[in-house]
C-alpha cells in the first residue's frame, strides 16, 4: 500500500500523462511537417533558378563544318551574309547582300551554284533582305519592294511587286506567302503563289518614343525576323525580350524574360532621306515543345532554350544564329576575320 501511495505522490495522473504524450507527438509531427515544407521550398527554389537562372547546365556546341575563305576560290568568298536557309536534303543557301547573290552548297559544304547580281533588271537584286525555300526546290528572295522567284537551278521564274517594304518571308500552312512588313498598320501580309495580295493581320509593335516622330517610323514597328511552322508563327519584339506566338493567325501568347544583357534600341543618326538605328538581332526556332531563342546582348550574343515554356539554358554564343536544320544542326554567321558560315552540332544531353 505504501508503495502505491508513494508512486501516486511522485507521479502524475494518467490523463495528464496522456496529454503530455499527445503534445509531444504533435510537436514531433509539426517538426516533421516543417522539415518537409523546408525541403519542398528548397526544391522549388532549385527548380526556379534552374528555369530562370540556368547557370552552367551541360550544353556545348561542336563545330563540324565551315564555309568561307579570306582569299582564294571566289565561290567561297563572301561580302556580307545576312540570311541562311537549309532545305530538306541539307543543302545550304546563303544570301550575300554585299555581292547581291544567293550561293548554294551541299550538306558537306561543296559549292553547287550561285545566282543573282546587282541591278534592277529581271533576276537582279537591288536590296535583298531574306530568302525562303519550298519543298519543290524553289528559292524566294525579298528584294526591297518585290519578291523574286527562282527554280532549283537558279533560273528566274517570275517576280511580283509589293506596296510596302518586305522584311522577312516564309510559307504558311496553306502554301501561301507570309511576308513580314508594315502595311496599313498590319504586321503579316499574305499573298498567293501567283503574287496576288490576299489579306493582312497582326498588330505592329509599339516603338520607343524617339522613333515615333521619324519619317518612315513604321519600319521600326516590325520585328526583324519571323519563323513559321504549320499554323504557328513566332516573332520577337525588337525592343524587349518578348516573343509573340500566333496560331491560326491569332495571337495566342507571349513568352517574356528579364534579360540583364538585352541590347536596347539606339537611334544612331539621321541621314538624307532616312535614318539608322541599332536594335537587337534575333532568331527563333521551335521543335517538339522546345524553343530556341537567339538574341544580341550589350556585351555578348546569347542562345536561350525553353522547354514547355520554362527557361532551361542560357548560353553565350559566337556569331549570329541563322538556321537550324531538320537534324538539329545549328548554322551561325561568323565574321571575326572574314564572313563565313559555321555549322555546329549540340551535345546529346539537350
Amino acid at each position: 500500500m505504501q508503495k502505491r501511495g508513494l508512486h501516486r505522490e511522485s507521479g502524475t495522473p494518467s490523463s495528464e500523462r496522456n496529454t503530455k504524450k499527445s503534445q509531444c507527438r504533435r510537436r514531433r509531427n509539426i517538426l516533421c511537417l516543417l522539415c518537409q515544407i523546408c525541403l519542398v521550398i528548397q526544391f522549388m527554389v532549385f527548380f526556379y533558378f534552374c528555369a530562370q537562372k540556368p547557370g552552367e547546365k551541360d550544353f556545348s556546341l561542336k563545330k563540324e563544318l565551315e564555309i568561307g575563305l579570306l582569299e582564294g576560290d571566289k565561290d567561297y568568298i563572301f561580302g556580307q551574309i545576312t540570311d541562311v536557309k537549309i532545305d530538306s536534303l541539307g543543302n545550304i543557301f546563303i544570301l550575300d547582300v554585299k555581292m547581291n547573290r544567293v550561293v548554294k552548297y551541299d550538306r558537306d559544304g561543296k559549292f553547287i551554284l550561285r545566282f543573282g547580281e546587282k541591278g534592277v533588271g529581271p533576276g537582279e537584286f537591288e536590296d535583298p533582305r531574306s530568302i525562303a525555300l519550298d519543298s519543290s526546290g524553289r528559292v524566294y528572295v525579298i528584294d526591297f519592294q518585290k519578291v523574286i522567284i527562282f527554280d532549283e537551278a537558279g533560273g528566274l521564274i517570275k517576280s511580283f511587286g509589293l506596296d510596302f517594304m518586305g522584311i522577312d518571308m516564309a510559307l504558311n500552312d496553306k502554301g501561301n506567302f507570309l511576308i513580314l512588313g508594315a502595311r496599313d498598320n498590319q504586321l503579316f501580309n499574305v499573298y498567293d503563289r501567283e503574287g496576288k495580295y490576299l489579306y493582312s493581320f497582326g498588330d505592329l509593335v509599339n516603338s520607343p518614343k524617339e522613333f515615333a516622330g521619324l519619317k518612315g517610323a513604321s519600319l521600326f514597328r516590325t520585328p526583324l525576323r519571323l519563323w513559321a511552322n504549320g499554323n504557328k508563327i513566332f516573332v520577337m519584339n525588337p525592343y524587349k525580350y518578348e516573343i509573340w506566338l500566333y496560331e491560326n493567325e491569332k495571337i495566342k501568347g507571349k513568352l517574356t524574360r528579364r534579360s540583364p544583357d538585352y541590347l536596347k534600341p539606339e537611334l544612331k543618326e539621321e541621314v538624307p532621306g532616312g535614318f539608322s538605328a541599332v536594335v537587337s538581332g534575333n532568331f527563333i526556332f521551335e521543335e517538339n515543345n522546345t524553343i530556341y531563342v537567339y538574341y544580341d546582348g550589350e556585351k555578348a550574343s546569347w542562345l536561350d532554350v525553353f522547354e514547355d515554356g520554362k527557361l532551361i539554358i542560357s548560353k553565350k554564343v559566337k556569331g549570329i544564329l541563322s538556321a537550324i536544320d531538320n537534324k538539329g544542326k545549328f548554322y551561325f554567321i561568323e565574321s571575326e576575320d572574314y564572313s563565313k558560315i559555321c555549322r555546329y552540332s549540340k551535345n546529346k544531353g539537350l
